[in-house]
């Protein structure tokens, strides 16, 4: 039984009371939403601002299906955004069927993949000066389904940098269920897949099409915060849910290994050679990340948890990232996006200015432990003998273990 079917029987006729984001400003303006065969027209509610806005059909498409809600936006509107009820489905239906019916996006993905393989092909490497330029927009057009295909290629061969956790299957499980509430809270738009990734370096990061990666050791920098662990996720989804990745990608890199990876073309040993090096190019801006940081925000104080503990998680990876290579051969190349956050201080001040008390625990003690188990994160560390100095003096009346002083009875 489809969504829209469960609302059937409960539908409004409209007007509905919709959520309107202009592209231009981060303002939100509360509307009344009316469908028409022309398309939908929206009126700022008196009281909640002021302004008319109308959207021809053609231009209208689906961003994001939800339980209760839908968003939808404008493709000669830049980023505006309208967010209705679920209930609106049967009146969109009425007038423009083929907005909710896949069809539209279908057609995009066989005409941008069409298109951008001839234009490829005809000028070369022409596209990788003109595709930086324009590597926002060409984010925001691309369908969904061609990024969440990159981001898959991109996962099943980040084995190239580090391990994936083979043991990390039961503490995913127990995760997932709150970081699909994440996802959900958030509007975040793509489906989220997540992995622990065998690394002590303590950091998370956000691949193109809504792949999720978090190391061991943040597990470890957090200890028994959850919030902490959630809070780094959530800013995580925000990258997902700007396709800062997919833009970061664009940008460092070009359309062509876009192309390459998505459309296939090298062999996959080739491909892998190709993601790798190019990896190690993507960078966030200071914009982004703010950006993400705000949306974590929004998530957690929408769940009834303390955005402060971004900041927390914040100092935490602070004081584990000082030796970021120990214990690594000094030849391998750690890549720069995954040990470097722009302005951590200030995002620490503004983290705690958003501090509310928590109404909620996300995961009981014995899920929290489950969790931790994944790498072996809860891991106490042990000294070996050969790592315990042991200084006895000429009398051997006293004896000196790794610094602490001990004497010996007569």
């Amino acid at each position: 039984m489809t969504q829209n079917t469960q609302h059937q029987n409960n539908q409004q006729t409209g007007p509905f009371r919709g959520r309107f984001f202009d592209g231009k400003t981060a303002d939100e303006h509360i509307v009344t939403v009316a469908f028409d065969p022309d398309g939908i027209s929206m009126d700022a509610v008196p009281g909640e601002g002021e302004g008319s806005w109308h959207w021809l059909w053609r231009d209208v498409r689906l961003e994001h299906l939800g339980q209760d809600r839908m968003r939808l936006n404008n493709l000669s509107a830049g980023d505006a955004t309208l967010v209705v009820p679920l209930d609106a489905a049967s009146q969109i239906n009425q007038f423009a069927p083929i907005v909710l019916s896949g069809k539209r996006e279908r057609r995009r993905l066989l005409s941008l993949v069409t298109g951008l393989t001839i234009v490829s092909a005809l000028i070369g490497w022409v596209i990788f000066i003109g595709v930086p330029v324009a590597s926002g927009p060409l984010a925001r057009a691309t369908p969904k389904e061609f990024e969440i295909k990159m981001g898959e290629t991109m996962a099943s061969q980040a084995s190239v940098f580090f391990q994936i956790c083979d043991d990390a299957e039961p503490a995913i499980r127990t995760l997932m269920p709150v970081i699909n509430e994440i996802a959900e809270t958030g509007e975040v738009g793509f489906p989220i897949t997540f992995q622990f990734i065998d690394w002590e370096v303590p950091n998370a990061f956000a691949l193109p099409g809504g792949q999720v990666m978090a190391t061991k050791g943040l597990l470890k920098a957090v200890e028994d915060d959850q919030e902490a662990f959630m809070g780094v996720i959530s800013h995580e989804l925000g990258y997902v849910r700007a396709r800062d990745s997919m833009q970061a990608f664009y940008q460092s890199n070009g359309l062509g290994v876009v192309l390459t990876v998505v459309i296939g073309g090298p062999t996959l040993a080739q491909q892998t050679v190709l993601i790798s090096s190019r990896l190690n190019q993507l960078r966030y801006s200071r914009g982004q990340e703010t950006r993400a940081d705000e949306t974590a925000y929004e998530i957690m104080l929408a769940m009834g948890l303390d955005p402060a503990a971004l900041a927390r998680s914040l100092e935490a990876i602070e004081q584990f990232s000082e030796p970021l290579t120990e214990g690594f051969d000094a030849d391998v190349d750690v890549p720069e996006w995954l040990l470097t956050h722009p302005d951590t201080d200030g995002r620490i001040k503004r983290a705690l200015a958003q501090s509310r008390p928590s109404t909620r625990r996300l995961f009981t003690d014995e899920q929290w432990a489950t969790i931790r188990t994944a790498c072996g994160a809860d891991e106490v560390e042990k000294h070996s003998a050969s790592d315990v100095e042991v200084i006895i003096d000429d009398e051997g009346k006293v004896v000196i273990i790794d610094g602490v002083e001990i004497q010996l009875p007569e």
